[in-house]
This record gives structure tokens, sequence and C-alpha cells, in this order.
């Protein structure tokens, strides 16, 4: 029987994948995007989509072979206990290292574009206290939680991306389809596994949702607006911002809020792009963190995930600290990396676990 006692509704799941699809891509896509397709970011962009539904779909078959299960009772369900066991350690270290990177990201967008001279530490407490505040909560309340922030958000980032529209400049995406292959097909993965990729925490959550005959259909339906927002503000960033401040600028999506000015009067408004960006990360890194708890409440055979909250908490506080020694790094060089953890956990990973399973239902049938 699983530890986990709270369910969500379809609705609320659905939200909290917006969430973290969205999550902290809200200002670092552009970057990521155009650091090597330039001014053809768009268009892998749009590339990625199929792809990237493709990704989660697989997720979806394989969450769906045990719909009761999460990913770390699923891999020993299908690879026994021990193999099963490696691949559910994987994932929790995947899921630790990922609320650890967020928090360090919250962290030093705070400080460099809002409070500035604020200590680091002092954001990056701050953020640990509300995650566990809503974690102690439970899941429920976090799936209630994003349906009251969701209206706001939503509101929020509408309203920026139809602000920015009178200054759009298509020419500032010519030349096009000038891009090598290899860095147009090296782009496309980013585009598949940054952003989708990072729905493998769904694997723990996807258990415990009350579906219904509609479910999947949401769950798609979810995942292709919520990558349109993202493609429509890396075009935005494109032809606003152009391609040189879209490359080298690591938060392009704030600096485009503050480029709207209606009429010398509607302007400054990027408090609202730093809200929308800070309630979305907000909720995919409680994911996160919740995902290590009770992934790892169940790796070793505990009664309940939360006596886990508080020490994990702590380790998620010193880890982000080391995590990176500034941002500098965690623009340049983690980023190569970190697509290559988000195609292992999203794609190969969950393809073994679905051929694995194919084949024992072969062997059993035979």
């Amino acid at each position: 029987m699983s530890i986990e006692k709270d369910r969500i509704s379809t609705p609320q799941m659905v939200i909290l994948g917006l969430f973290t699809l969205i999550g902290d891509m809200a200002l670092v896509y552009p970057t990521t995007m155009t650091a090597q397709a330039h001014q053809d970011a768009w268009i892998a962009a749009l590339i990625s989509i199929p792809l990237g539904l493709a990704a989660v779909f697989l997720m979806v078959t394989v969450a769906n072979i045990n719909a009761n299960k999460n990913i770390i009772e699923l891999s020993q369900q299908i690879l026994g206990k021990w193999i099963g066991g490696a691949v559910g350690l994987y994932y929790l270290i995947f899921f630790l290292l990922g609320a650890s990177t967020y928090v360090r990201e919250i962290e030093d967008f705070m400080c460099t574009q809002i409070y500035e001279g604020t200590p680091g530490g002092v954001i990056r407490f701050m953020s640990i206290v509300i995650l566990v505040y809503g974690l102690r909560l439970g899941l429920e309340s976090l799936g209630r939680a994003a349906q009251v922030f969701f209206p706001l958000f939503s509101l929020f980032l509408v309203c920026l991306l139809l602000l920015l529209f009178p200054q759009v400049r298509l020419e500032r995406i010519y030349p096009m389809f000038v891009t090598p292959f290899p860095d147009m097909l090296h782009t496309i993965m980013f585009g598949v596994f940054y952003p989708f990729g990072e729905l493998c925490v769904f694997f723990m959550v996807y258990p415990y949702a009350r579906k219904n005959s509609k479910t999947n259909r949401h769950i798609f339906i979810s995942v292709v607006l919520g990558a349109l927002g993202l493609n429509l503000i890396l075009f935005l960033s494109l032809t606003v911002l152009g391609v040189y401040f879209s490359e080298h600028n690591f938060y392009a999506a704030y600096i485009l809020a503050q480029k709207i000015n209606i009429a010398d009067f509607l302007q400054r408004l990027e408090a609202l792009m730093a809200t929308a960006w800070i309630i979305s990360t907000y909720f995919k890194t409680a994911l996160y963190f919740y995902a290590f708890v009770l992934g790892s409440a169940q790796l070793l055979k505990l009664k309940s995930h939360r006596p886990l909250i508080f020490p994990v908490a702590f380790l998620i506080y010193g880890l982000s600290q080391i995590i990176a020694k500034n941002i500098i790094f965690y623009v340049k060089e983690i980023p190569d990396y970190w697509v290559d953890w988000d195609f292992t956990v999203s794609f190969v990973l969950p393809l073994i676990l679905l051929i694995a399973s194919k084949l024992r239902k072969q062997v059993a049938a035979s």
C-alpha cells in the first residue's frame, strides 16, 4: 500500500504540469535555444514540439503500465529489486539535483535583478521555508494552491506577451535557415528534452491523481499550450530584443518585460514577469522536492515521507550553494550535461522499462 494518501484532481495535475513545463524555462529558454541556432532558434523550437509530445506520450504510456505505482515502485516491479532499485535511485538523484538547481536559480535571479546586494543565503532560506511549508501541507494542498495561482499566472503572462507585439520586428529573424545542421540538431535536442523531459517528475505524481477517460487528452492539451507559450516567448525575444541580446542575456524574458512601453504610461512591468516566473518555478521546485522525499521514503521502506522533509530541506539548502560557483557557471557549463540527464530520465529509461514490460508479458503469456 502506498505511503501517500493525498489525491489531486486531473485539472490540478494538468496545472502543475503547465507550471513544470514553463517553470524556470520562462526566463532561460530564449538564451538556451539561441546559443547555437541564433535567429533560427524559433524554427528549432517549432520542430521540437511534436518530438516533445512523443516523449510525453512515451512517459504517459510507461506510467499507465501500472497507473497506481510511481517510478520507484514501477521500476522494481518491471526490472526486479536490485536493478529496479538502481533505476529508482538514479531518478532520486535527478530529482534532488533538480530541486537544488531551481532553488539556486531563484536565488541568483532575485539577487541580480530585483534585490541587488541582498545576501544569497537569505533568499535561499526564504525559498526553502516556503517549500517546506508547502510539502508539510501535502500534495493535495499543492494542487489546490496551483489552481488558485494559475489565473494570476496566466493573466500576467498573457498581458506581457500581448503588450510586446507592437515592438515586433520580423527583420530581426532574417536570414533564415542558415544554421549548420549539427547545430540545429543540437538545438532541437535542447528544445525537446529541456522543457518536455523535465516532466518526468510526474512519474511520482501521476498515481495520486484521480483519473478519468479524458485525463490523457487534457495532459497533451496542457503540454501543447505550455510549449506554445514558451515558443512565443522565444519568438518575441528574437523579434523584440534581437538575436544578440537573446543569446547573451540569461534573463531575456525579464528584459523583454522591461521593454513594454504603451504611450509612455504603461511601462516598467517586469515585476509581473518576475511574479509569473516565481510562481511557476515554485511549484516546479516543490514537485521535485516532493518526488525526492517520497521516493526516498519508498526506497527505504519508511511508513511516511514527512519525517524526511526537514532533513532534505537542509540538504537542498547546502547543495544549491555548492552546485555552481556562480551564475556564469551554470549558464555556460551545466546545460550541455543537463540535457543528457533529461534525455536519460525522460526517454532512455522509460523506453527500457516499456520494452522490459512487453517482454515480461510475452514470456508470461508463453
